[in-house]
């Protein structure tokens, strides 16, 4: 089925970001996002409204992951939305949701809902597999240990110890 007129102006408009993701470029990047943009960050609960804080977020995600790349997996365009999925990889060199850097490399699948505006991004829904990305940086334990009898009694430990109010070390 062939893409409306204006889907087609939307997906190229959300492409063109893309290889400014690849090369670190957030004055480019921010450039094809509008003003007001409100970028939704699902798996972590936070919102960034606003270019100021898209820019925070985007440079924290980069000094975190300095040798980024972001590959589009799949792209569906519908009316004013595009959705996107995407694999970024990196290594992690420094501070990614609060937690220290792992100086492991990772590779986070992920996906974005995004409303288009005057060919611009104006809102951004993006989810990530937060479960995953905190294993492969050694903060969470392989789900297959877990699933093993004495994985999920460590994990009860670690749960009594939590409800305790303790911190685990």
């Amino acid at each position: 089925m062939a893409l409306l007129a204006h889907e087609q102006a939307n997906v190229d408009a959300f492409s063109s970001v893309l290889p400014h993701w690849n090369r670190g470029d957030i004055a480019a990047m921010l450039e094809r996002y509008e003003d007001d943009i409100v970028w939704r960050n699902i798996a972590m609960g936070e919102v960034y409204d606003g270019k100021v804080a898209v820019r925070a977020f985007l440079e924290s995600l980069f000094r975190a992951l300095p040798d980024l790349e972001l590959e589009v997996t799949l792209r569906v365009p519908r009316g004013r939305y595009v959705a996107e999925e995407y694999v970024i990889r990196g290594t992690h060199l420094g501070s990614m949701f609060g937690l220290p850097a792992s100086g492991r490399r990772l590779e986070i699948r992920a996906m974005s809902m995004v409303e288009m505006r005057n060919g611009r991004l104006k809102e951004d829904h993006f989810y990530f597999d937060a479960a995953s990305t905190m294993q492969q940086m050694g903060y969470l334990p392989d789900t297959a240990a877990v699933a093993k009898p004495a994985g999920r009694a460590v994990m009860g430990v670690l749960g009594w110890w939590r409800r305790r109010g303790s911190a685990v070390h």
